[in-house]
């Protein structure tokens, strides 16, 4: 009973992770539940508590619930059907940089890719969430990655312009930054300089 789907295709577990209900989650997860187990659209119940933050940051007790998830040994990298990660989610429902944080300390990968090629960190920009974005590129730089960020803004005469950031967040007092396409980010190893560097599709 404990792992399987009922009512609105949840299973107990995942339905009360995404009500954000601490107390009962870990009554479930101590009786047994399983804590990767999936819903008919693939999420588990770290995906599902991460979707269903819309739009607050996260609370103290969102902080425990995930702690809680991930202790007990949830995938942070899990996908659902579309592919997206609970980094994604977390980014995309603009959770704050304390929940993107939690979710790389137990090894989230920010350079993960969903089914239509877009990551972590292109959500976070189209969400326009700074704090989150400095996470995110924190993490990538301590993997050794270098940032590309091409972005068009209105320039003083109302005309689009192209910028482009290496490894530094879009100034937050030019216009909100619109990544329309996977090829708006570009993820390298090495030094920038570097005649050797290899260039990855980040988003």
């Amino acid at each position: 009973i404990l792992n399987t789907c009922g009512h609105g295709n949840c299973s107990p577990l995942i339905s009360a992770a995404s009500s954000g209900k601490l107390r009962l989650v870990r009554l479930l997860v101590d009786g047994g539940a399983e804590v990767n187990g999936r819903n008919p659209k693939g999420e588990t119940a770290l995906l599902a508590a991460c979707k269903a933050l819309r739009g607050e940051p996260a609370g103290s007790e969102t902080i425990k619930l995930l702690t809680y998830l991930l202790q007990n040994k949830a995938d942070p990298n899990a996908q659902d059907w579309a592919g997206r990660t609970a980094l994604m989610y977390a980014c995309m429902e603009r959770a704050g940089a304390q929940v993107a944080a939690t979710l790389l300390a137990a090894g989230a990968d920010p350079s993960m890719e969903d089914y239509s090629g877009a990551s972590a960190l292109v959500y976070a920009i189209n969400a326009q969430h700074q704090p989150t974005l400095k996470v995110l590129m924190d993490a990538c730089q301590v993997r050794g990655r270098d940032i590309i960020i091409i972005a068009t803004e209105v320039g003083v005469h109302g005309g689009p312009v192209t910028r482009r950031y290496l490894n530094v967040l879009p100034s937050p007092n030019t216009s909100p930054v619109s990544c329309m396409s996977p090829s708006d980010i570009v993820l390298k190893t090495g030094s920038p300089n570097s005649p050797e560097e290899r260039h990855y599709q980040f988003v």
